[in-house]
């Protein structure tokens, strides 16, 4: 039997994987593409999956934040680095990581992080706090991040659904 969690989980995620979808679409297809500014309809639609993208992005952080903490055994390339920082010697070298998941771990925090300054930097330019040459700095820090969490979100799809195929 399924979890109601589990599909809870998963469909959350979904909603996300599609709300990310959209808004890169919207975002850089006008601006890489046709070399123009975000306008009209495709602007609405990406100021309408923005904040459920949000939302899923809360969520997942906090449904999945138990699954991807780190722990002793992910990788003992980390174990011998604090041992070479500390002076410690630990007789008993491990060469294999214990958990498979640890570059989808990474990713998951590094997509968590991302996402602080991927949506503060878009709210605090709708504010009138800022001039216009702050806001838009403000829209290329928007810019750049969302560039670095699409590519990490990208390899985080990769190899969630890499691990999956494995186990089958």
């Amino acid at each position: 039997m399924v979890k109601p969690v589990s599909i809870l989980r998963k469909l959350v995620y979904l909603v996300a994987m599609v709300c990310g979808v959209v808004l890169a679409v919207t975002g850089f297809y006008p601006v890489c593409i046709l070399g123009e500014h975000i306008s009209g309809y495709p602007m609405m639609l990406h100021a309408t999956c923005a904040p459920v993208f949000a939302a899923c992005l809360a969520a997942l952080a906090v449904m999945w934040a138990g699954r991807c903490r780190f722990e002793d055994g992910d990788c003992p390339v980390t174990q011998r680095l604090v041992q070479w920082l500390t002076g410690n010697k630990d007789p008993e070298q491990k060469d294999k990581c214990k958990s498979s998941g640890v570059g989808q771990k990474v990713l998951f925090w590094l997509l968590i992080v991302l996402a602080l300054p991927l949506i503060l930097s878009i709210v605090l330019s709708m504010f009138p706090l800022f001039g216009t040459h702050w806001q838009e700095v403000l829209l290329g820090v928007h810019r750049y991040v969302a560039g670095a969490f699409v590519l990490a979100g990208i390899a985080h799809a990769f190899l969630l659904i890499r691990r999956r195929v494995d186990a089958d």
